[in-house]
């Protein structure tokens, strides 16, 4: 206490102005702590061992260790201030013995020791807390004066205890109290733990609610599960019994037969034993004498009758009529099954989609509804602006949207289909008048061209002669494609409509239907149904077309698809429509 009243006497006198505006704040707060520090230095040796290693003047580890005559040992830079600031002669601070400023030294031994004395104490600092002095745990200590942390630092954002405060590092620095600096930094991570919180709420009730929709979809599941599980069985029941009525029906069938057949055989049986008596018996009678012939010359037929040989009967009429009745409910079971399975692999298995035409695809002599729906043929070049995409010639048209992947059902209906009665004379009087002058190329049955557009795939190089011909009798050809195409076929010019080229469709002709194949069409059925069912499996490489009312198989084109797949539709007839269902 008195080293520091006389230091305060000292430093009045030698130090420079800028030091003494917080010297009496210093030297007060160190005389109201000084009973606080005495008892924290005598409660550990280590503590004792800083305080003398501290520079009176600065108060900080001592920094290049100097010497003055009277032995007390300072930082060089502060020993240095205190003589360029300081009148003649100079005095030390702690025992008002003059000094020479030629006379300092330097104490390099006690360097050493002040940088050990700072091991030991950082050290101390690194060891447990359960090993620490009782005073060092109650709270955290500056690590290099071992003081009660009360302040921060803004500039260097570093947390202060009394001593380094009033060091020369952070002296001239604003500096807070550790309470109202951290506010700010509270008020952060409140703000951001508010954040936190909300965010964890969320997840959690995302979670619980999407454990609920999981356990209810998997109840759902379960309940489908079943349901499938009893409309199987349902299903086969149904199907057990009809075949266990079937095949009674026949093993009765089959039982009358075996019974008449057994009836026949040994009636047959009999009636031979019969005759071969009477045989045998007239045998031997006409073996003998004239004389014993004679002697009873009765009738012969009249003693041995022929009687009416039953097994000549023909079979039960009812039995014939029964097998045939047979015959057609097999004919119409197996029509049934191939039905309800199309129909079964089709509603199952792919998505029924909605088809719009893409307008801006359609040649000019098509008119499509504004719904995208359906189209019509009109045979007049419509006012209508160009596009890139736009098929020329050729009266094509592609659906709006395009497939990748997946399986897809959709179909096509052909309205005031053009094989009625009047027009199949017009058709026939149109191929006797003008198979001479066009050729015998009719592809298998199809009405001629117009319009300059030949039948698909089958294009004949007079196809000017032809188109005038037909614009002058007023003969239109009787047609149209159903199917898909790639994206990226060719739009200019005449097409073939083969795989080949990117088109997989069906031909529908008053002669029935076919598959465009190079060089000519392929019938495949002598009839055409009004409304196709097309089945588009992406990834298998399959096109598959039905009867949309029969759900009967008509043909499947196989192979591998690359890019977008469209529905595509060309129509090449006069009053007649073609509409996209559903």
């Amino acid at each position: 206490m008195s080293s520091i009243l006389m230091l305060n006497k000292f430093t009045i006198s030698v130090f420079p102005s800028y030091l003494l505006r917080k010297s009496f704040f210093i030297l007060r707060r160190n005389a109201l702590q000084g009973f606080s520090v005495a008892i924290m230095a005598t409660a550990s040796p280590l503590r004792k061992l800083v305080d003398e290693v501290l520079c009176s003047i600065c108060l900080d580890y001592l920094k290049d260790p100097v010497t003055i005559d009277c032995g007390h040992v300072f930082c060089c830079h502060c020993i240095i201030k205190v003589c360029e600031s300081a009148q003649q002669p100079l005095y030390c601070s702690l025992c008002k013995t003059a000094f020479k400023e030629e006379n300092i030294r330097h104490v390099w031994q006690m360097a050493s020791i002040v940088e050990n004395i700072w091991r030991m104490k950082v050290d101390a600092e690194r060891q447990p807390r359960e090993d620490r002095p009782l005073e060092q745990r109650a709270e955290q200590l500056c690590k290099q004066h071992l003081e009660k942390l009360h302040y921060y630092c803004k500039d260097d954002q570093q947390i202060l205890c009394v001593l380094c405060r009033e060091s020369r590092e952070h002296r001239h620095h604003p500096a807070v109290l550790l309470e109202k600096a951290a506010q700010p930094y509270r008020g952060k991570i409140l703000n951001h733990l508010k954040i936190l919180k909300g965010d964890r709420d969320r997840i959690q009730n995302f979670q619980s609610t999407r454990e609920d929709e999981i356990q209810t979809l998997l109840a759902k599941l379960q309940n489908h599960r079943q349901d499938t599980a009893s409309v199987f069985e349902r299903g086969h029941q149904f199907l057990r019994e009809r075949e266990q009525y079937l095949l009674e029906w026949l093993e009765g069938t089959e039982q009358q037969l075996t019974e008449g057949r057994n009836s026949h055989v040994t009636k047959g049986s009999e009636e031979v034993i019969r005759l071969e008596t009477l045989i045998s018996e007239l045998e031997k009678k006409a073996q003998q004498p004239a004389l014993e012939l004679l002697q009873d010359p009765s009738d012969i037929t009249s003693r041995y009758p022929r009687k009416k040989f039953q097994i000549e009967k023909r079979i039960n009429p009812a039995i014939r009529k029964q097998m045939e009745e047979f015959s057609d409910k097999l004919l119409c079971l197996e029509k049934g099954l191939r039905g309800f399975h199309g129909k079964l692999m089709r509603d199952l298995e792919y998505k029924t989609m909605r088809i719009i035409l893409n307008s801006q695809t359609a040649n000019g002599y098509l008119s499509v509804s504004p719904d995208g729906k359906s189209m019509m043929f009109t045979g007049l070049w419509m006012n209508k602006c160009q596009h890139g995409q736009q098929f020329d010639p050729e009266p094509g048209v592609l659906g709006s949207k395009g497939f990748t992947w997946g399986k897809v059902y959709w179909e096509g209906k052909v309205d005031r289909i053009w094989w009625e009665a009047e027009e199949e004379e017009e058709a026939v009087r149109y191929r006797a008048g003008s198979r001479g002058m066009l050729g015998s190329n009719d592809l298998g049955g199809f009405i001629g061209i117009t319009d300059g557009y030949p039948s698909p795939g089958c294009r004949e190089e007079n196809g000017e002669l032809e188109e005038e011909w037909c614009q002058e009798n007023g003969i239109w050809p009787k047609f149209c494609l159903v199917g898909v195409a790639r994206e990226s076929v060719v739009r200019r010019g005449f097409l073939n409509f083969t795989p080949e080229e990117g088109f997989w469709t069906l031909q529908l002709s008053s002669a029935g239907v076919s598959i465009c194949t190079s060089p000519e069409p392929f019938q495949i059925l002598s009839y055409c149904p009004r409304q196709i069912g097309v089945a588009l499996d992406y990834d298998a490489g399959k096109v598959t077309f039905t009867n949309a009312r029969t759900q009967e198989f008509i043909y499947e084109f196989s192979s591998p698809f690359t890019g977008g797949i469209f529905p595509f539709l060309w129509l090449n007839c006069r009053r007649s429509r073609l509409t996209l269902r559903p």
